[in-house]
């Protein structure tokens, strides 16, 4: 059985892996992980702070897994007796900053080699991100999909309810994927993704906003804080698509803040673009089987069939519509394929009565 190409990385060593973070010797190492339960022969265990413990109180799990080295947060590890190990033992700096960089330097940039698009807001993630795949795969384009329903291209797996995975997993399955061929990748990115880094060191091609509504304030302890670690995917970020919904007034903010280089997208018909480029719904009729919904957009006029219930899907499409026409799928094209399209598993879908 053949490994797959993202773990053959021979004779890379620990020195080349942080150079420009640290001196460290040139022993050739195997893997890399910040998770003691996942650690074999030879890899780098990546010790930070987690929410409720250090990676080095899981030392002596590292040691017997017989890895090559230790890399540690010395920032917040500090209060921490490191005891000597026989293993070499890497004190870094603010180490939790730097994952993403050293995740995407094992796994050779695998972001750069896709067209990665990260969905966040309160609503809609699951949804946008499972159009995506859909209307990419109806125009031949092979997409893979990271979220709530797991991961994947053609099927998901191993949802574990963490909607965006961990940094190295994450950097891991974007390897995956583009060693299966695909061009594309749609990751749901949760706020409590983008507050821990685990996004970090991933190459965003386009980012999509879909709306703001009061959830997770115990985690971030303000509806301020909660947009603002929302709007890090399109500030913090060199993002070359930012689409973003103008129908929250956090939207409207983020997008000002956005500044010329935004997609805006609304349901509202009485919508302005304001010199920016948009899309917008200019009118919706209720059908049997969904919508009608016409559109008028800076790529031109167009009209689809979408056939999923309830406005919030209106919204929802509009925002794989804008994302399609970043890509240069003709708008004619993209109408065609929404028009083909299926809720996500357990989301609004149509149950036959018995």
């Amino acid at each position: 059985m053949s490994m797959p190409a993202e773990n053959l990385r021979p004779n890379v060593t620990l020195d080349e892996l942080l150079k420009g973070l640290a001196e460290a010797p040139p022993i050739v190492v195997s893997g890399i992980s910040s998770d003691s339960r996942s650690l074999a022969e030879g890899d780098v265990f990546i010790a930070c702070q987690g929410e409720t413990s250090h990676g080095l109180e899981f030392l002596d799990q590292a040691v017997a897994a017989r890895v090559a080295a230790v890399v540690w947060d010395s920032s917040t590890g500090n209060t921490i007796n490191a005891p000597h190990a026989s293993v070499p033992m890497i004190p870094v700096a603010d180490l939790a900053k730097h994952v993403g960089a050293l995740a995407n330097r094992w796994f050779d940039s695998p972001s750069q080699r896709l067209n990665v698009v990260g969905v966040t807001g309160t609503n809609g993630k699951t949804t946008i991100a499972y159009l995506i795949v859909q209307c990419l795969r109806l125009l031949d384009r092979k997409c893979a999909y990271i979220g709530t329903l797991g991961s994947g291209i053609d099927e998901f797996s191993n949802a574990d309810g963490m909607t965006t995975p961990a940094c190295i997993d994450l950097h891991q399955l974007l390897a995956s994927f583009s060693d299966a061929g695909a061009g594309y990748a749609a990751i749901e990115v949760s706020s409590h993704a983008l507050e821990q880094s685990r996004v970090d060191g991933v190459q965003f091609d386009t980012a999509i906003f879909t709306n703001l509504s009061r959830d997770h304030i115990d985690y971030h302890g303000s509806m301020r804080a909660y947009g603002a670690s929302k709007a890090r995917l399109f500030l913090d970020y060199a993002v070359n698509n930012r689409i973003v919904s103008l129908d929250t007034e956090f939207g409207q903010e983020l997008a000002e803040r956005c500044g010329p280089n935004v997609i805006t997208v609304s349901t509202r018909p009485d919508r302005v673009a304001n010199g920016r480029r948009y899309v917008f719904v200019r009118a919706v009729v209720a059908t049997e089987r969904g919508s009608r919904v016409s559109v008028a957009s800076s790529w031109g006029v167009g009209e689809f069939l979408l056939p999923l219930p309830g406005d919030f899907n209106v919204s929802n499409a509009l925002e794989v519509l804008a994302a399609m026409l970043c890509w240069e799928v003709p708008l004619e094209q993209a109408c065609e394929v929404l028009g083909k399209v299926s809720a996500p598993p357990g989301r609004m879908q149509r149950v036959r009565p018995d």
